[in-house]
This record gives structure tokens, C-alpha cells and sequence, in this order.
């Protein structure tokens, strides 16, 4: 099953297909409006119980940029320890903030309101990687996030920098950069993973 290049009129399937996790960046600023229209499609996903726990905050000012920067933890699986160079750094975050953590399917609607950010972005041919390596205690206070929100997690954004190279899944689900520093990310295949009727 082969992935399609970005195109004017991509289908939902085909943004699906070709969005990957991005960690090089651009330094062109995202128009605001682009961010807010992410943000929306948020705001619509599905969400247990219609409870809509989910709140958001929009960070786009450079030296603001820089701070959140310095509290994420960048590509696990690569070793030496690895971040963005300066002139490859997200140009604006998303941060997700949940206001009932005790709301026990709050996450499920986390994850749905990413993957729609993601997938928006991916439709506007910006990139995007969904970050929970991050000290969220430092977020919260250095964006003077009131106590009633709980920072969860929070999404890079920019033009993107590199491209991603999908692999078969053969031993490992580690992700590597190879000597020109391209990006590669297995991905188990469909017949592997599928049943139908019957085991």
C-alpha cells in the first residue's frame, strides 16, 4: 500500500497516509488564523460523554518559543541524546490543557482532539509532532496557567524541514536516521495487523 506525495486536493484518507511525526522545521512563521482553524478542528472531535474537557493555548511569540522548547524531550529513540538545531525549532505550539483529570476517559479525547490538529496542519502542508516528553509544571507557570487546567501534552508546529521515510516494520518499531540524516519510522504492515470475520 503506497503512501501519496502532498497534493492541492489531498482526501482525508490521503492527509491520513502521508502525515508523519516532524522535528525539523522551517523558520516561517504559522499565520495565526491557520493555528485558530487547528484549534477548531479540536474543538469538534469526538469527546466522551460530549463532556468536552479539553482546552487550548496557542503559542506562537519567538522568545516564548524558545522557553517551551527547552522542557521537551526530543526523539527518544535516537542516540546520542538529539533535539532541533536553532534554525530548525517549531515556529508555534499547541498546548493541550484538561480541565477534570478525573474524568477517566479524558485521554481518549486528547488523543482525538491531536490527531485532528495533526491532521488540519498536514492539509496545510505544515508539520506537526504530538509531545508528551515535556515538564509540564514549568509550561504551566511560565504561561501563568491558571490551577483549574492541567497541561497534558503539547504539539510542535512549523513548515517542515525534512521529509519522513515510512519502512516495513521488521524487528523493531524504533525509528533511525540514516547517515544523511533522513528520517526513518517502521510501520507494521496491513495484513499483519488485520482480521476479518475470523482469527
Amino acid at each position: 500500500m503506497s503512501e501519496k506525495i502532498n497534493s492541492p486536493s489531498m482526501s482525508v484518507y490521503e492527509t491520513i497516509l502521508s502525515r508523519r511525526s516532524i522535528r525539523r522545521f522551517q523558520q516561517k512563521p504559522i499565520n495565526i488564523e491557520l493555528l485558530r482553524k487547528f484549534v477548531n478542528a479540536a474543538r469538534v472531535a469526538p469527546s466522551a460523554a460530549n463532556l468536552q474537557p479539553l482546552e487550548f493555548f496557542i503559542v506562537t511569540e519567538k522568545d516564548m518559543c524558545s522557553k517551551i522548547f527547552e522542557t521537551i524531550g526530543w526523539a527518544g529513540y535516537i542516540k546520542p541524546a538529539w533535539k532541533p538545531d536553532k534554525n530548525e525549532r517549531p515556529t508555534a505550539y499547541i498546548v493541550i490543557l484538561v480541565k477534570d483529570i478525573t474524568n477517566k476517559y479524558y485521554l481518549r479525547d486528547v488523543g482525538l482532539a491531536s490527531e485532528n490538529i495533526v491532521l488540519a496542519a498536514e492539509e496545510e502542508h505544515i508539520g506537526s509532532c504530538i509531545l508528551c516528553k515535556i515538564e509540564k509544571n514549568k509550561i504551566q507557570e511560565m504561561l501563568k496557567i491558571p490551577d483549574t487546567l492541567h497541561v497534558d501534552s503539547l504539539i510542535a508546529l512549523g513548515y517542515k524541514a525534512e521529509q519522513v521515510v515510512v519502512e516495513d516494520f521488521k524487528d523493531s518499531v524504533k525509528y533511525w536516521r540514516d547517515k544523511n540524516e533522513v528520517l526513518h519510522v517502521p510501520k507494521r504492515k496491513l495484513k499483519d495487523i488485520i482480521y476479518v470475520n475470523e482469527f
